[in-house]
């Protein structure tokens, strides 16, 4: 079971390099990172900064560990509006992932907007990394049918799920028999499964600060910490990269070895 860890941008720090975090995250055993290139300085305004490339390549590849590709979380590709602008973020990442020799890059689906637009810039973003050997993973953002639907009309077999068992979860309303469906929905095109947190709340929509204490939102917890039944939900696949994310910084320093989160997660 390959399991990956994703590395916020908070995590990054003047007392926090890159480097030691991967080194860190290397000890415990995890197989791969998720990194965000850009907020690594590698594009400006839609552009890729070629001059930083090779510092990053280095960084990763002398850790020795695998790494995935996250689109920024802004990214919506069914906004008509400034869909241009989305698009040529989404190609400069795309161009990053073939040049750092990623294989698979993570993005969630747009929330609201034309679909047309958002499958149509799909189909150019798979046909430019196919050549190279990379996967596109859909995540959704919380509807699982939403975004099963996106990847079906897609129609590219390089374009799959990347299922994030937390929004299902809240999609789901914290019904634990509505999220087992809504997981064995997406299980065949599953390219990798994603896990953190939550009590299955929406609301009252409270501010940032206040949601822990109202258990509601996506919270992004440590398994365990929160309601959903991740036990049921791997029983549903087989052999699947899993993707950590946590992103309290604090919570990342403690979280456990390979092994360790292994062990956690059947039991719940």
């Amino acid at each position: 079971m390959e399991i990956g860890v994703t590395i916020y941008p908070q995590f990054i720090t003047k007392d926090k390099t890159l480097a030691s975090i991967l080194a860190d995250v290397k000890i415990k055993e995890y197989d791969f990172v998720s990194v965000f290139p850009h907020t690594l300085g590698l594009i400006v305004n839609g552009q890729v900064v070629e001059k930083k490339l090779r510092n990053i390549e280095n960084t990763l590849k002398g850790v020795g560990i695998d790494y995935i590709i996250r689109m920024p979380t802004s990214m919506n590709l069914r906004d008509h509006i400034y869909h241009t602008r989305h698009f040529r973020v989404a190609k400069a990442i795309a161009d990053v992932s073939i040049k750092l020799g990623a294989k698979v890059i993570v993005m969630q689906s747009g929330k609201t907007g034309r679909l047309d637009l958002e499958i149509e810039a799909l189909q150019q973003l798979a046909d430019m990394v196919k050549p190279f050997g990379i996967k596109i993973a859909l995540e959704n953002t919380y509807s699982v049918k939403d975004t099963l639907y996106v990847v079906d009309n897609v129609g590219r077999d390089n374009v799959g799920f990347a299922l994030d068992v937390a929004h299902a979860f809240l999609s789901a309303q914290g019904d634990e028999n509505k999220l087992l469906e809504d997981v064995k929905l997406g299980t065949d095109k599953t390219i990798i499964l994603m896990i953190h947190d939550n009590f299955g709340k929406l609301f009252p929509q409270v501010e940032p600060e206040d949601a822990l204490a109202y258990g509601v939102g996506d919270l992004h917890l440590l398994p365990g910490e929160g309601k959903i039944p991740f036990g049921k939900v791997l029983k549903l696949f087989g052999d699947v990269p899993i993707l950590l994310k946590v992103k309290d910084p604090e919570k990342f320093s403690k979280i456990p070895t390979k092994k360790g989160l292994i062990e956690l997660l059947t039991s719940l």
